[in-house]
């Protein structure tokens, strides 16, 4: 990302999820906050919103993960993951 980052304000997340690609699979973890971002890159200011997830005791950004996919709501990836379910069942 840039040099210089600064968070402006954190909004709670409830109900999503972070999707990371695991060995072929995709996982979710809860998003604990969306955090908006003010970065300043080569003179240029940029604001984003992004993820951030628990990680033990610490709160990191989500999308700097390498197998990061998505963000998506918690209901919705559980409802994709029921499809997959039911297709595996059917063949």
């Amino acid at each position: 990302m840039s040099s210089e980052e600064t968070i402006i304000q954190i909004m709670p997340a409830t109900g999503w999820v972070a999707v990371y690609e695991i060995d072929g699979e995709e996982s979710a973890e809860t998003i604990v906050c969306f955090a908006l971002v003010e970065s300043v890159e080569d003179g240029v200011k940029r604001r984003d919103v992004r993820p951030m997830c628990a990680e033990g005791k610490l709160i990191e950004f989500a999308d700097e993960a390498e197998n990061f996919v998505r963000v998506e709501e918690l209901a919705e990836f559980e409802e994709e993951e029921d499809e997959d379910e039911d297709e595996e069942v059917e063949e």
